[in-house]
């Protein structure tokens, strides 16, 4: 049997815009460096996602000279966020059950997206000195926080998982619906690394801490923005446990530093999974 190893790497700067993919990422406490450290909130200073406003796939994302090129896909321009934007005031924001103190982004950025979703929203960014903490039962030596990721800092999924999905559909599936930070190749068997609890890659061990539970974001076609019901449906049939659905493990991490795509993935611990 070949090496479990990486197959590929991705980020997400602004929670639920386009993704960018990686050869190489260092790991932060808060996850994937650049992963989701910025989101895009309302009037009520409550975050937008995908799950309602799936024409957010619309913007796409590339690393550019010192930041990310955030482009428009439907209107064909461009604006350059770059890695030390200007920041505004302090102010609370809302990220599911947690409210912590972010700064608005300016350079009109704010009002670029404004704009686009024909809304009146922020783009802000996650503060160091406001950190967004995880339920202590995850928290490792190394991280007790996360990004504005919905839950945990980093996500896992297995080749084999998404191919075991795609048999079931009878039709492939873009992975990045799932929107996975870290997808690795030849397993065993689809969704083994739900039963990961320790592992080793590249200069990184990560803590596997809780599986993801899915909802209708993975019925957004991440190329188009259209959704279905087919993807969730499927899925539902045969990982529903309990009153919620599953696919692929979060990690936390126990130490940090880079990883790469080819890294071997050690498993140093494993668990029964607990749905």
């Amino acid at each position: 049997m070949p090496e479990i190893k990486i197959h590929s790497l991705y980020i997400y700067p602004i929670k639920s815009l386009g993704e960018v993919a990686l050869r190489y990422s260092n790991v932060e406490a808060q996850g994937l460096a650049y992963d989701r450290r910025y989101m895009l909130v309302n009037e009520q200073n409550k975050f937008i996602t995908q799950r309602t406003r799936p024409e957010l796939t619309k913007f796409r994302i590339s690393i550019d000279s010192g930041g990310f090129l955030i482009q428009d896909r439907d209107g064909g321009d461009s604006k350059l966020l770059t890695h030390f934007p200007e920041l505004g005031d302090h102010f609370e924001v809302e990220i599911w059950d947690d409210r912590l103190i972010a700064r608005e982004v300016l350079s009109d950025w704010s009002d670029f997206f404004s704009k686009k979703l024909n809304e009146k929203v922020k783009l802000v960014r996650l503060m160091d000195d406001s950190p967004r903490y995880i339920p202590q039962e995850y928290q490792t030596h190394k991280s007790s926080v996360s990004s504005f990721a919905d839950s945990l800092p980093i996500l896992l999924c297995a080749e084999t998982s998404f191919q075991g999905l795609e048999q079931k559909m009878n039709s492939e599936l873009d992975y990045l619906r799932f929107r996975p930070n870290i997808v690795v190749k030849n397993t065993n068997n689809a969704f083994d690394e739900d039963n990961w609890s320790r592992i080793r890659v590249g200069e990184v061990e990560l803590f596997g801490a809780k599986p993801c539970a899915r909802c209708q974001l993975v019925n957004v076609n991440p190329m188009t923005g259209l959704s279905d019901i087919e993807t969730l449906k499927v899925l539902s049939d045969f990982r529903k446990f309990g009153n919620k659905v599953y696919f692929g493990q979060q990690f936390v991490p126990i130490s940090l530093g880079s990883l790469k795509i080819g890294d071997t993935v050690h498993i140093l611990e494993i668990k029964h999974a607990v749905y």
